[in-house]
């Protein structure tokens, strides 16, 4: 009787936590940069910013950005993880840095890097004989001598409780998303088994087939005649509109006059 209820407890609990609702963020999650959200591959990575794994990958993630410009979104979440002393701390940083700068993500890359390259100042050991807020004293003096922001204004960014949940909130995101590790990475919503070894040309060739596949099936115009009007309908597809007909979204050109048989006139 008592392994029935210990196990009747365990599959209401187990039950509970599967259940639970994770906290919708006040905007989809993560920083992105290249091209528009919606662009044909969109390339997620869910880092912490004192892992060494991620530091590892993230040249070649900023080679990826820049190879590809405008034709790929590359999105960044932060998911900082127990085991890496500070991580949280770390991470609440890049918040931080997006809000005292409108979410410039020039200044939020930039932060990610700058701290990666600096990652064994507050990695483990080496805060262990600092306080928490040495330790966060420390990452706004580093943060104010790259010319971010100012210490004062990281520090107070460091304080501020929104921030402090929107990082949690970030993290039961990435929870949410079956994201266990550092670093992360998702093609379009599906994970991918990319890792620190992986080059430039081995993201090509998960990239290239798709971004190629879709421009196979694209119909891009050059330019419409006089009497036609362009319609962009989703990104990278365009038709010549004739005239009476109607440009809708995800849809293309369209004539609704039911006065003439649905034809244009």
């Amino acid at each position: 009787m008592q392994r029935v209820t210990i196990a009747l407890i365990f599959v209401a609990v187990h039950v509970s936590f599967a259940s639970a609702q994770a906290p919708i963020p006040s905007r989809p999650d993560g920083y992105g940069v290249g091209g528009p959200a919606d662009s044909h591959v969109v390339v997620e990575m869910f880092f912490d910013p004192l892992c060494p794994g991620c530091k590892a990958s993230w040249p070649t993630v900023l080679q990826v950005i820049q190879a590809y410009g405008t034709r790929i979104h590359v999105r960044i979440h932060t998911f900082p993880l127990p085991y890496h002393t500070n991580s949280f701390v770390a991470s609440q940083g890049l918040h931080v840095i997006a809000n005292a700068t409108s979410r410039n993500l020039d200044s939020i890359f930039q932060y990610a890097t700058k701290v990666f390259e600096n990652q064994a100042a507050w990695y483990n050991d080496a805060t262990q004989s600092m306080t928490m807020p040495q330790v966060v004293d420390s990452l706004a003096t580093f943060v104010a001598s790259t010319g971010l922001v100012t210490k004062d204004k990281f520090l107070a960014g460091m304080a501020m409780d929104d921030i402090n949940f929107e990082t949690r909130v970030s993290w039961k995101y990435a929870c949410s998303r079956g994201v266990l590790g550092t670093p992360t990475f998702f093609i379009n919503g599906v994970f991918i088994s990319a890792d620190p070894t992986w080059s430039l040309n081995d993201w090509k060739s998960v990239i290239d087939p798709i971004l190629g596949s879709n421009d196979k099936i694209s119909t891009p115009v050059k330019d419409c005649p006089p009497n036609e009007k362009e319609c962009t309908y989703a990104p990278h597809k365009t038709q010549c509109c004739l005239a009476g007909e109607n440009c809708i979204p995800n849809v293309g050109c369209r004539c609704f006059n039911m006065k003439n048989g649905n034809k244009c006139a």
